[in-house]
């Protein structure tokens, strides 16, 4: 397990600090502390709940998750419960694994843990870099900068669903025979299932965020930040389903592709079942027993047999190319 403190302090330089139990005492109101807890260690955890006067409800749910997105009120803090994203793969296709996210904000300290490191978390902390001025800002509107670029990983992991949909798309027209997409298709389906069923429930942490009565606690100016998380947030959730009609998309091309290719074999195999036709009943009528001279001209009239039946063939496959059927 890591423990990481940084302190964001408007009038002096940003800077990582040792975590200690008096720490917060020390702490004005233009300076913030950043507590970035990776693992699960209970020693650890514990520590971080003294310094920050955790309730012990909340250090239980960080020893025993509860599985799912969550906000809670305390009298000194509050705490979200989210579930994060990070890119992984899957065989050859890209996918994403699911990693709990616990963040608690109070009096001029956020606390961020979970499990395994997060890729949005890091692009955060390189891109806000000594002196940037974070000291200024509360808790609640620094907890609304993070819970952004967290729901900026949805989307990421969105872009790269739509590309592979692209990409497949291409393929599908490139190559309609391969009856690999059809399983594809099935992977991307149950993809952005999964994702619609991961990102759903926060809907009532971000709709609870944005409620005028939490307003009251955090202040207005986080709370139009907050509002403002809301509805980008509703706007990932318009992406998935725009992602799965994506899918759904795909997959009605890919059975157009099959029905032409079964169309055309259908085609192809009418004209030579026509073909096929013509031989047997000229054969048949050559075939009776009435007394025609035709039939007694030898090898000539065998020759000018074949010849009716090539002839009747071939005006048979004129007709279905002036059609456009071959």
């Amino acid at each position: 397990m890591t423990i990481r403190a940084y302190l964001y302090d408007a009038d002096g330089t940003d800077h990582e600090v040792d975590l200690s139990d008096q720490i917060l005492t020390s702490l004005s109101d233009r300076q913030l502390l950043w507590i970035d807890v990776i693992g699960k260690d209970e020693a650890e955890i514990e520590q971080v709940g003294r310094t920050v006067h955790l309730h012990r409800e909340s250090v239980k749910n960080l020893l025993n998750p509860i599985g799912r997105p969550r906000l809670d009120q305390f009298e000194k803090y509050f705490q979200v419960n989210v579930v994060a994203i990070e890119p992984a793969r899957t065989g050859d296709k890209p996918g994403f694994v699911q990693i709990p996210l616990d963040f608690f904000s109070g009096p001029n300290y956020v606390v961020t843990t979970h499990a395994e490191e997060l890729k949005f978390l890091r692009d955060f902390d390189d891109r806000v870099r000594e002196d940037s001025g974070l000291g200024a800002l509360d808790s609640a509107s620094f907890l609304a900068a993070l819970l952004d670029w967290h729901i900026t990983s949805y989307f990421r992991v969105l872009d790269e669903f739509e590309e592979m949909v692209d990409t497949l798309d291409e393929e599908v027209l490139l190559h309609p025979n391969d009856r690999e997409f059809l399983e594809d298709l099935v992977k991307l389906r149950r993809r952005v299932g999964q994702l619609r069923r991961l990102l759903a429930p926060h809907r009532e942490v971000f709709s609870g965020l944005a409620r005028p009565d939490f307003h009251l606690l955090v202040g207005e100016d986080a709370g139009a930040q907050f509002r403002s998380l809301d509805d980008r947030f509703e706007r990932a959730i318009d992406a998935v389903e725009n992602a799965r009609e994506l899918v759904i998309g795909s997959f009605d091309l890919y059975m157009a592709g099959t029905a032409r290719k079964t169309n055309e074999a259908v085609q192809i195999l009418t004209i030579v079942t026509v073909s096929l036709g013509i031989i047997g009943a000229v054969a048949g009528v050559m075939g009776t027993n009435f007394s025609v001279g035709f039939f007694k001209s030898g090898a000539t009239g065998f020759i000018l047999m074949l010849a009716g039946m090539l002839l009747l063939i071939a005006a048979v496959l004129l007709f279905a190319h002036r059609r456009r059927w071959i």
